[in-house]
């Protein structure tokens, strides 16, 4: 006998499973009670519409498999029995669902993640998608990088296709470079929320490098919400080369005087993807910075939509901002909308302004590297890891920009033997 499958509008919650969920993970009363909240605002949220407003109206939402929200995680482990770091200097790297059971020196995170956790602002076109990964996430990561410290080395976090919560705190006057690898998935479709949040305070600096390589069974609803405060500096990177549909909201707020702000992206799509992002960037502070730099490069039915909006405060003075989004179409098939938007709010601005393209490689560039002695399709791979270059050369650290060739290899072929070619 055939199974009848029914549809699902949006991800279903209720209070009492969240509440059980909670309690059967023995996780301390005041998460417990954040879940539930979490759920409260979730049923009250309307779900996204791709009638209702620019931010969805080009991501059709029918074919999401609500169904199939990855929660088979395991329960945590001993802390004894990971390799993540409490360091005596304070610095804190571990999964979230560690962290009540971490012994000494741990009480400052243990408060400050509390903290955290409770800010739950993002994009408001995410609300819902926010709210329901609050009360359902099923595995987490906390970086805390302390005032004043410098991390050599890239902290690295590997984020599985689920219901996710990554939160990085980079204290006043701290420097540290996060690497966050998305890899896995079913060979079934699979729905995977990944929610970021980051946290600089007066001072920080942050090199943020998401590498996205999901398999191209999941379907990814995710936000990631950036905060600056003063004289912050924040270096935002997306790579997405993986999973079959991805839908991210990306918010930046700046609130602190001097703050800069460059989110960064790169993007091969190829077979049918989908990859949408809607981008929202805040100017509280002023003279500050946001810059905005997305660069696709896509092949046979693939598609990047990115929705932008600057918006300048009338309380901010003399900022800088500006968004390019820059794609590359490599197959007649493939297309992309890339939409711009401003909303300035003052008349004391530097610079506010936006550049956008879509087109296919130049002939004259084509023939002049083909004019080498490179095939057609060599041709075409060389002149994308030029492309991709502007965004790649900002990276200081040469095992980050390595992960990320490597995560791009499939599309644009091997860096050894095109520079060798």
């Amino acid at each position: 006998m055939a199974i009848t499958r029914i549809r699902l509008e949006r991800p279903p919650l209720d209070r009492d499973s969240v509440e059980r969920f909670g309690v059967s993970r023995e996780e301390p009363r005041w998460l417990i009670d954040q879940r539930v909240a979490a759920a409260e605002r979730y049923l009250e949220t309307p779900w996204p519409r791709t009638d209702v407003g620019e931010e969805w109206r080009r991501f059709p939402l029918k074919d999401v498999p609500y169904d199939a929200i990855a929660e088979d995680i395991p329960r945590p482990v001993p802390l004894a029995e990971t390799g993540y770091s409490v360091s005596r200097s304070g610095f804190v790297n571990l999964p979230i669902e560690m962290l009540w059971n971490a012994p000494e020196p741990t009480p400052k995170p243990f408060d400050l993640l509390r903290s955290l956790m409770e800010k739950t602002d993002g994009p408001v076109a995410q609300a819902a998608i926010r709210a329901y990964a609050e009360a359902a996430w099923t595995t987490g990561h906390f970086v805390r990088v302390p005032a004043g410290l410098d991390i050599p080395h890239p902290i690295e976090v590997i984020t599985v296709p689920s219901v996710s919560r990554t939160i990085v705190l980079v204290e006043r006057g701290a420097r540290a470079t996060v690497v966050e690898r998305l890899i896995g998935g079913a060979d079934e479709p699979q729905l995977a929320m990944p929610i970021l949040d980051v946290h600089l305070e007066d001072d920080a600096v942050l090199n943020y490098v998401q590498i996205q390589e999901f398999a191209p069974s999941v379907w990814i609803l995710g936000s990631q919400q950036y905060r600056s405060a003063r004289a912050s500096r924040l270096e935002s990177f997306n790579v997405f080369v993986g999973a079959h549909r991805a839908k991210v909201g990306i918010g930046s707020d700046i609130r602190g005087d001097g703050a800069v702000v460059h989110l960064n992206g790169l993007v091969a799509g190829g077979n049918d993807q989908k990859i949408d992002f809607n981008v929202f960037q805040d100017l509280f502070g002023s003279h500050s910075e946001s810059i905005l730099l997305y660069l696709a490069a896509l092949y046979d039915h693939a598609k990047a939509v990115t929705y932008g909006v600057i918006r300048v405060e009338p309380e901010s003075r003399a900022t800088s901002s500006y968004q390019e989004c820059r794609n590359m179409l490599l197959s007649e098939h493939a297309g992309a909308d890339p939409i711009p938007v401003l909303e300035i709010l003052t008349n004391d601005v530097l610079r506010c302004g936006h550049g956008a393209t879509a087109g296919a490689i130049d002939d004259a560039d084509l023939f002049y590297v083909q004019s080498r002695g490179l095939p057609r399709d060599e041709a075409e791979r060389l002149i994308v890891r030029g492309f991709f270059e502007r965004v790649i050369e900002k990276v200081a650290d040469a095992d980050v920009r390595h992960e990320m060739l490597r995560a791009l290899e499939p599309r644009i072929g091997s860096i050894g033997t095109l520079e060798a070619a």
